[in-house]
C-alpha cells in the first residue's frame, strides 16, 4: 500500500495589523490639538519701534495692531476704539489673558495713548509689543 502524503501548507498571515497604530495616532492628534494655544494675529503688518529694554510675555496674549495710517486691527477685522472693551471681555473671560498693542513706528502717539486708556477700562496692565534690542 502506497501511503500519499498530502502536504499541508498553512498559509501564514503575511499583513500587519495595523489599527492599533491608527489608534495611537488618534491619540496624539486629539493630545496636540487640545494642549495647544492659538493666538489670534492682529492681521496686518506692523513695523515695530526699536528700543533699549524689553522682556517677553509667557503667556497668551489679545493682539491689538494700530498702523501706519492710524487704523486699529484685531483678529485681521479693523475695529473702532469704542469696541476694544467688548473686544477684551468677548476674549477672556477669566481675566487673566495680558493685553498687547502693536503699533507701527510711524502711528501717531496720541490715538495710541486713547488705545491705551481704552483697553485699560477692561485690563489693569497693557503692554506695547516693540522690536528686540540687538
Amino acid at each position: 500500500m502506497k501511503v500519499t502524503h498530502r502536504r499541508t501548507t498553512d498559509k501564514v498571515d503575511q499583513e500587519i495589523n495595523v489599527s492599533p497604530l491608527i489608534d495611537v495616532v488618534f491619540i496624539l492628534l486629539i493630545f496636540f490639538i487640545v494642549s495647544a494655544t492659538f493666538v489670534s494675529l492682529p492681521g496686518v503688518e506692523i513695523n515695530r519701534p526699536r528700543v533699549e529694554t524689553a522682556k517677553s510675555l509667557q503667556r497668551n496674549a489679545i493682539l491689538f495692531a494700530l498702523s501706519n495710517e492710524n487704523q486699529l486691527f484685531h483678529g485681521g477685522q479693523r475695529i473702532q476704539l469704542e469696541e476694544i472693551t467688548e473686544v477684551i471681555e468677548r476674549a477672556d473671560k477669566k481675566r487673566d489673558k495680558p493685553v498687547i498693542v502693536q503699533v507701527d513706528q510711524w502711528a501717531d502717539a496720541s490715538i495710541l495713548a486713547k488705545v491705551v486708556a481704552q483697553a485699560r477700562k477692561s485690563r489693569s496692565k497693557v503692554s506695547i509689543a516693540t522690536r528686540k534690542p540687538s
